[in-house]
């Protein structure tokens, strides 16, 4: 079973030709100032015959105005996710509760690094939302919280800050860009005991670049650094991620874009007969009709019959088998393709 989003390479069909709605990717790419600065900086022989800056430094120092934390607060891996068993290890925790539905990655870094993995589930009936109280509440014995905000697969924000937890707290804002007022970077940054992760990739559009980076305080950061390679990301995606997140235009118009088209689909698959639930994420949660087709078999009608690919949520843990599916927001011609493609399958027809 696939178990993550963007498996564009075997699904039968070419590359190019798949419409990818199961990864949550900005639909607008590379912002065009780093895209040209990858393409210029390839083609220089000189500059690739140098190992990159262990230290990130420039990349680190544009992410703390994007974020406005201090750079020492930061430290830059090969993606978000591969930054979690880094943290576990400087960490050292033993059980680790956290809710489900989950990001899959959480139970297998929790295997690889010897930490209890410790679910607490999310209800149907409340929405998949995380009630912080009763989280809070049950972390008994666990000596570490990890959440995601928004969640995911939902898109849900967290009701209430999770601050109030006396363990170590992780935070993975890999989609918080889309709704950074909920953002706990400037905490963690001051505090000890609180780290929060996120993507750089996602909302910039280059996840074959992988880049992440967390935010701790300094101490933390120093702690962390020590468990990643030296040269944990190359200087190509160093510096055109750097040129990418000091676009602020790029950053206006991906969230007025994105609010506008998530709205737009909602409605239009909540008109077919669909459950979708709230999002303040690039993505919808879509829980199935009980007449429909399962989550498997839509999937494999949407390859074959029409080259998209959407997210089939079987995988998520604590999930009823076959009747959820997730899809991103894309651009409106995409979102319209999608739709329509939906109707041919018998979606929204009784």
């Amino acid at each position: 079973m696939t178990v993550h989003g963007g498996d564009v390479w075997e699904q039968g069909v070419p590359v190019s030709e798949i419409l990818d709605f199961s990864a949550n990717i900005n639909p607008r790419g590379l912002p065009v100032a780093a895209r040209e600065r990858l393409i210029r900086d390839a083609a220089d022989s000189r500059l690739l015959s140098f190992y990159p800056d262990p230290s990130a430094r420039a990349l680190r120092s544009a992410i703390s105005q994007y974020i406005d934390c201090p750079p020492e607060s930061i430290v830059i891996g090969p993606g978000a996710e591969s930054l979690l068993a880094p943290i576990f290890r400087h960490l050292g925790c033993k059980r680790a509760l956290i809710p489900v539905p989950a990001f899959s990655e959480y139970r297998r870094v929790c295997a690889q690094e010897n930490v209890e993995f410790v679910p607490f589930p999310l209800r149907r009936s409340d929405g998949f939302r995380m009630n912080v109280h009763e989280y809070v509440e049950s972390i008994g014995a666990c000596d570490l919280a990890l959440v995601n905000n928004p969640h995911n697969p939902t898109g849900a924000l967290l009701t209430a800050s999770i601050l109030e937890a006396s363990v170590s707290v992780i935070v993975d804002e890999a989609f918080i860009d889309y709704a950074a007022g909920e953002s706990v970077v400037r905490e963690a940054a001051a505090r000890r005991g609180l780290i929060v992760v996120r993507s750089l990739t996602k909302f910039f559009g280059c996840p074959a670049l992988r880049v992440g980076y967390a935010v701790a305080h300094p101490d933390t950061v120093r702690g962390i650094r020590e468990w990643l390679p030296t040269w944990p990301v190359t200087q190509l995606a160093l510096d055109a991620l750097g040129e990418a997140v000091l676009d602020k235009e790029y950053a206006r118009v991906s969230l007025k874009e994105n609010e506008a088209e998530r709205g737009w689909l909602s409605e239009r698959l909540s008109q077919l007969g669909l459950e979708v639930f709230p999002s303040a994420a690039n993505y919808l949660f879509i829980e199935l009709g009980a007449q429909m087709l399962s989550s498997s078999e839509l999937r494999a009608r949407l390859i074959a019959g029409h080259k998209i690919l959407i997210r089939n949520c079987d995988s998520y843990e604590g999930l009823e088998c076959g009747r959820y599916i997730r899809v991103a927001v894309r651009s409106w011609p995409d979102n319209e393709r999608l739709v329509e493609a939906l109707r041919h399958e018998g979606i929204g027809m009784d």
